[in-house]
């Protein structure tokens, strides 16, 4: 019976304690750190605080506590944690829940010391071939820092640069300012000299236009009278008013008696009738009136012209052309006066261009100068440079601080997927590129971009995917990135004496 109660004792030692390590006491699962607080000498306290039991409750495969630190060797606890040890390699935490579960989970096989898994200690093995990928990794992290640091030293000497040239660029601006005031003034007094003589000249145009439309409308009331005139006429010598005149209602009227001796005769008939028998109306109004006119005013003043001659054809008066009015400014002083607003205007404008033009570069390089590029500055060298990344339809290009464009590989139709919206937002924001308002999808959103970042020996996109629709994940390594190992190299290498 004893020796029973003595197996079983030590059954429970062993159970509680780790392989190899009985002499530190150190119960089985229990990390090294944690070990401090399992001392078989005195109750074992829940790590939690949720109570306290005599030590032989540790492992026994019951659950007390309720965070399960009581039994970190055993599956009893849902929420359990097994420690790993795993000497030669790395050590490595497990839900206590696979503690015996028959699957070789830690490489020293502690995770399965009471289930069939054939599981074997291969610690020494893994240790070195991770001990050789960390020392990879920690060689390509070295060269990339190298070039990091040099990415650093052009970024301050890129941001001097834009203060040397922003400090220019203000001086330029004061001068481009004066200049434009100036040919300002010049463009204003030009004008002005130019709105005056326009405004002679439009006075000018607008005085003639008068000239000419009250001469017409003299002209149009003389025509009219005539006419009225000529009606008269007609109304008068139409004797027998059957709306023609004939021979001999014209030997009627003594007016027509132009050789004064006493009669109308053939003569006279044949040239006031222009050789015809008899005249209508519309005849008289058009070219007979004009020819009779003559012997309605005589017969008015009472007076015979001397030496009066008929004609055998009736002459048409002649129309004096009409002079054209002089401009009274002088033209080749308008021509200049023109042509000096002219260039004032184009010299003005050009000086305009070239302020705003300064302006604007000022306004760019203002911006280049508060934009984030990393804690030292270091992803300014990757500013104004495109990467692009090949796959079987689509060549992608990607700027960063810009855009990110999708080209179709067969007709070279291009796609903007994403500009650039910022870094990300958590502790590791320098790590994540993000770019938004892309092209808006057919049926849905904008696309947009994530561009996860690590570090490398060169600036290269590794991996392009889109993720869900119109979403795009790219893969980018650069050296800008190497600032520190990652946790899990730094612990598989804190033993190698190269690295120490």
């Amino acid at each position: 019976m004893e020796l029973l109660i003595t197996l079983s004792l030590l059954s429970t030692i062993i159970c509680f304690l780790s392989s190899g390590t009985l002499g530190v006491m150190r119960p089985r699962g229990v990390s090294l750190p944690k070990k401090i607080f399992y001392d078989p000498a005195h109750h074992f306290h829940c790590l939690d605080g949720s109570g306290q039991f005599p030590f032989h409750f540790v492992n026994d495969d019951f659950c007390d506590c309720e965070d399960g630190s009581d039994e970190p060797g055993t599956a009893a606890c849902k929420n359990g944690v097994f420690s790993c040890l795993n000497h030669g390699h790395v050590s490595l935490n497990l839900p206590s829940s696979r503690v015996n579960d028959g699957i070789c989970d830690c490489c020293d096989s502690s995770d399965e010391y009471r289930s069939s898994a054939d599981c074997f200690n291969n610690c020494k093995e893994l240790g070195e071939a991770a001990l050789e990928a960390a020392r990879a990794v920690r060689e390509k992290f070295l060269k990339g820092a190298d070039i990091r640091s040099e990415y650093i030293r052009l970024g301050k000497e890129k941001k001097h640069e834009y203060k040397t040239l922003l400090d220019e660029l203000n001086k330029q601006e004061k001068k481009a300012l004066n200049v434009k005031n100036e040919k300002q003034d010049e463009k204003e007094s030009a004008e002005t000299r130019e709105s005056i003589i326009l405004s002679q000249e439009r006075e000018f145009k607008q005085a003639q236009q008068r000239r000419i439309a009250a001469e017409k409308r003299r002209l149009l009331e003389q025509i009219i009278q005539e006419e009225a005139e000529a009606r008269k006429a007609f109304s008068e010598l139409d004797i027998n008013k059957n709306g023609k005149l004939t021979s001999e209602e014209i030997k009627s009227f003594k007016r027509f008696d132009y050789d004064g001796d006493g009669k109308v005769g053939d003569n006279e008939i044949q040239f006031f009738m222009q050789k015809k028998e008899e005249m209508s109306q519309e005849e008289f109004l058009s070219s007979g009136w004009k020819v009779m006119k003559t012997a309605f005013i005589m017969d008015q003043t009472d007076e015979t012209p001397a030496g009066f001659e008929f004609e055998e054809e009736f002459e048409q008066p002649s129309v004096e052309s009409e002079e054209k009015p002089k401009i009274t400014a002088d033209n080749d002083e308008k021509i200049e006066i023109l042509k000096d607003a002219a260039v004032a205007r184009k010299d003005f404008a050009d000086a305009d261009k070239l302020f705003r033009d300064i302006q604007a570069e000022i306004w760019h390089l203002k911006r280049k100068m508060k934009a984030d590029f990393g804690e030292e500055d270091e992803f300014l060298a990757l500013e104004a440079q495109c990467f692009e990344f090949s796959e079987k339809r689509y060549l992608y290009k990607f700027c960063p601080f810009d855009k990110v464009v999708q080209v179709v590989k067969v007709n070279k139709e291009e796609t903007l997927i994403g500009l650039w919206e910022g870094w990300g937002t958590s502790d590791d924001r320098y790590e994540h590129m993000k770019y938004s308002r892309g092209a808006s999808c057919w049926n849905g959103p904008n696309r947009s971009v994530e561009v996860n970042l690590k570090c490398g020996t060169e600036n290269e996109i590794t991996s392009v995917e889109e993720s869900s629709p119109c979403t795009y994940v790219i893969e980018f390594s650069t050296p800008a990135l190497c600032t520190t190992l990652p946790i899990e190299i730094k612990k598989i290498l804190q033993n190698d004496l190269p690295f120490i």
